[in-house]
């Protein structure tokens, strides 16, 4: 039987230690042992996001989606938000939002483009938006939006900044202080490397200063109902609104350690580099990024075929043991699979991924040239 390395975009690569840390049998969330991996996991957020003391980090039951939705605790009815897509996922918040009732502005790009530098400053110079909302890193394609570049131009045009770093965050450099960003969301399961089963943020303080009652949020979604138990539990002390994610706040807590002992700067590096490596071997085989160049991302990358059915190919790279992904941008139904390299991406990760493409593309076609794998590396 082959040992299969899971390189979809989410939950992606595992380890085993963090795994296991989050089997805690006899463990309830009133525990010291939990109260500690609380606290340390909140910790974590904020040393992982790049945040000062002026930003309070969640964990909520669920996933990146219920982060993304929480985003209401600060809209009121007719409130005017623009919203920057690049992909599938960031057309996911027009469901979120047609759901309430404010006034939304969408920027749509084309399948592997970020929305047009005319196309964003067009829609910032017409009017004043309650909220602006970028994702860092789509997972529909891999394209990476340069967000340090636009945050100073939002803060002009906006009151909240809200981005979306599922994809990114815990493989991609993020300063969300220095940015200025007012929410940052992520996720468990995606770069940070733990099992999926929260959805994780960061708020400016300064935000529940300007709550109002008036807010559309629902109940379990509203972040005012969740931030006394944040406050007391980064301070070791427990809370409860409801049932937090028990087995994998412990796991986080694992994640973050290790991630402090790397750094976030090597963390970063590394992803960077094998990120380079295996576009290097994609294109060697005569296949193409989805993503535009300068614009790819260091934690997904999706994959242009050649005359072969995606979802055949990612069927049939499972025997030469790797998951993939199969695209899912309707732009490019059927041509394009993606892999997701984050976390705890290694080397052999990159090496095995490559080899099961060339293999992959070998049965289909013989005539794949062959990757010289070692000349990819750096």
């Amino acid at each position: 039987m082959v040992k299969t390395t899971l390189m979809h975009v989410g939950p992606s690569i595992g380890d085993y230690d963090v795994q296991l840390a989050g089997v805690c049998p006899d463990q309830g969330f009133a525990s010291e042992k939990f109260k500690s991996a609380m606290s340390e996991a909140l910790k974590g957020i904020n040393y992982v996001m790049g945040c000062d003391d002026s930003y309070l980090p969640f964990i909520i039951p669920g996933s990146g989606t219920i982060a993304m939705e929480s985003v209401t605790t600060f809209l009121q009815r007719k409130d005017k938000i623009l919203v920057i897509s690049n992909g599938v996922f960031g057309n996911r918040w027009e469901g979120i939002f047609s759901r309430y009732d404010v006034e939304l502005t969408i920027l749509k790009s084309h399948a592997g483009y970020c929305v047009s530098h005319e196309d964003i400053m067009g829609s910032l110079n017409r009017k004043h938006y309650k909220m602006i909302i970028s994702t860092h890193v789509e997972t529909s394609t891999g394209v990476k939006f340069p967000i340090e570049k636009y945050a100073k131009i939002f803060r002009e045009h906006c009151d909240i900044i809200v981005v979306d770093g599922v994809a990114s965050v815990g493989g991609e450099l993020v300063k969300t202080s220095e940015w200025d960003i007012d929410i940052y969301i992520t996720a468990s399961q995606k770069a940070i490397g733990a099992p999926p089963g929260a959805g994780i943020l960061v708020v400016k303080k300064k935000l529940f200063q300007d709550y109002s009652d008036e807010n559309i949020s629902g109940y379990f979604t509203n972040l005012m109902n969740w931030k006394p138990v944040m406050e007391t539990s980064i301070e070791g002390n427990g809370g409860y609104f409801a049932t937090p994610p028990i087995g994998v706040v412990f796991s986080l807590r694992n994640a973050f350690a290790r991630i402090r002992d790397e750094t976030m700067e090597k963390r970063v590096e590394r992803h960077k580099k094998l990120s380079r490596s295996l576009r290097r071997g994609i294109k060697s085989m005569g296949l193409g990024i989805v993503a535009q160049e300068g614009y790819e991302s260091s934690t997904v990358t999706g994959v242009l075929l050649k005359d072969m059915d995606a979802d055949l190919f990612v069927k049939n790279a499972l025997k030469f043991g790797v998951e993939f992904a199969v695209g899912v941008h309707p732009d490019l139904k059927g041509k394009y699979f993606r892999i997701g390299h984050m976390g705890w991406v290694s080397r052999e990760d990159i090496f095995k991924a490559l080899n099961a493409i060339y293999n992959t593309m070998k049965e289909h076609d013989p005539k794949t040239p062959m990757p010289d794998m070692d000349s990819f590396f750096e």
